[in-house]
């Protein structure tokens, strides 16, 4: 880890401790997380509220990369993918929540014909079950979640097996936030497994840990800091374990915008590479990643 990691990190740290000392009275309320990969970590929606929307995320790379280093310049990839997002509250501590990725990968490879990505990946659909709620007295809100995988994934020559390759999976996860006046802590892991899906191809088991802190400016801002990490273990085709294992650990600022008489919400993250490593060569590395949120909630009533 270089001096420009640790001094990233030391200046999420600071910004963390430092927005702590103006809490006052009155104060207002941070918004959830941004990234696409992030879930509700402890908070779950009301009953009878539904939520549609998603994540926009674009990247870019330069090189090839294997293991932590930069092998090469023979390749630059530009990555535009959208995650369409959907969820419903069934009860006041249940709600269930959907997440289909759409991806578009441009490689411009200077000792090959060019190549592009595309297609529609596997969704995940997620149970989210509350077991503890800050606002009616417990310590931190927490929550557990489980759900499946469904093979809705592309297969082709243009398709990507990382984002899905009409493979069924089972995910679990536990997640807690924990409000401080107008501070706002987030955390989650989950765990997912796959069955083989096209291209003979059975991915990794994958872990994933978000970490996500917001200070709520006012009722319609918030500044914050957001971190993701994915791990996947190597593959298997045909049978046979691939040397495709990978460590991908990305983290930067966010902005949140609130209007809450439309009930729409809207988020902003920067994040840039902390930690990178591939057990294979990867022609798809992000350099950087800019995303963004936006999400629309309407009462729609209850159904039981």
């Amino acid at each position: 880890m270089n001096w420009a990691k640790i001094h990233l990190i030391m200046g999420m740290i600071l910004l963390c401790f430092g927005t702590t000392a103006y809490a006052a009275e009155n104060y207002p309320v941070a918004w959830g997380p941004s990234s696409a990969t992030f879930g509700p970590c402890g908070i779950s929606i009301p009953a009878g509220k539904f939520g549609i929307g998603g994540n926009i995320v674009f990247g870019e790379g330069d090189g090839a990369r294997q293991y932590s280093k930069r092998l090469n310049g023979d390749v630059k990839s530009t990555k535009f993918n959208e995650v369409l997002k959907l969820r419903y509250g069934i009860l006041d501590t249940l709600d269930i929540r959907l997440a289909t990725p759409f991806y578009n990968v441009h490689l411009n490879r200077s000792n090959a014909p060019d190549h592009d990505v595309y297609g529609v990946g596997d969704t995940t659909v997620v149970l989210h079950q509350r077991l503890l709620n800050q606002g009616g007295g417990d310590p931190l809100s927490l929550a557990l979640d489980y759900g499946v995988t469904f093979p809705t994934g592309s297969v082709s020559a243009h398709s990507s097996d990382a984002a899905g390759n009409a493979a069924w999976g089972g995910v679990v996860g536990i997640g807690a936030t924990y409000f401080l006046y107008a501070n706002r802590f987030d955390t989650e892991v989950n765990y997912a497994m796959f069955t083989e899906g096209g291209h003979d191809l059975q991915k990794g088991n994958r872990f994933r840990w978000n970490l996500g802190y917001a200070y709520a400016l006012s009722n319609l801002v918030d500044l914050g800091i957001e971190s993701t990490m994915e791990a996947n273990d190597n593959s298997k085709r045909g049978g046979v374990r691939q040397q495709d294992a990978s460590l991908e650990w990305y983290a930067g600022p966010k902005v949140a915008f609130k209007y809450k008489p439309w009930n729409t919400f809207a988020g902003l993250t920067v994040k840039f590479p902390l930690e990178r490593w591939y057990h294979g060569t990867q022609g798809v590395s992000d350099d950087y990643r800019i995303e963004f949120k936006l999400i629309k909630v309407f009462d729609v009533g209850t159904f039981f």
